[in-house]
C-alpha cells in the first residue's frame, strides 16, 4: 500500500471515529438530560442526580475531541443544557430540605 493510500485510509478512519464520537456524546447527553430532569424525591433522585453529574464530567473530558468544529459547538450548547439543568436540581434539593 502506498503511504498516499495509507493516509487515505487513515483520514478515513479518523473521519468515521469522529461521528462515532459525536454519536456517543450526543447519546450520553440525551441521557443526562433526562436523569437531571427525573423528578423524584431521595435515594433514587440522589443516584440519578449523580449518575448525570457522572455524565456531565465524562462528557466534558470527551469534548475536545470532537475535530469538528460544527459538532463541537452543537453539543457544547447540550452540555451547558446539563449543567443549567443539575444546576437547577442542586437548588429544588437544597430547598426541599430547607
Amino acid at each position: 500500500m502506498s503511504a498516499t493510500a495509507r493516509l487515505s485510509k487513515l483520514a478515513e478512519l479518523r473521519g468515521k471515529t469522529d461521528r462515532e464520537l459525536v454519536r456517543i456524546i450526543d447519546n450520553a447527553l440525551k441521557v443526562g438530560l433526562l436523569l437531571a430532569a427525573t423528578d423524584t424525591h431521595g435515594d433514587s433522585a440522589t443516584q440519578l442526580h449523580g449518575r448525570a453529574e457522572e455524565i456531565y464530567a465524562n462528557t466534558l473530558m470527551l469534548l475536545p475531541k470532537v475535530e469538528d468544529v460544527s459538532e463541537r459547538r452543537r453539543l457544547e450548547e447540550r452540555l451547558k443544557q446539563l449543567r443549567d439543568s443539575l444546576g437547577r436540581g442542586r437548588v429544588a434539593a437544597v430547598g426541599c430540605c430547607v
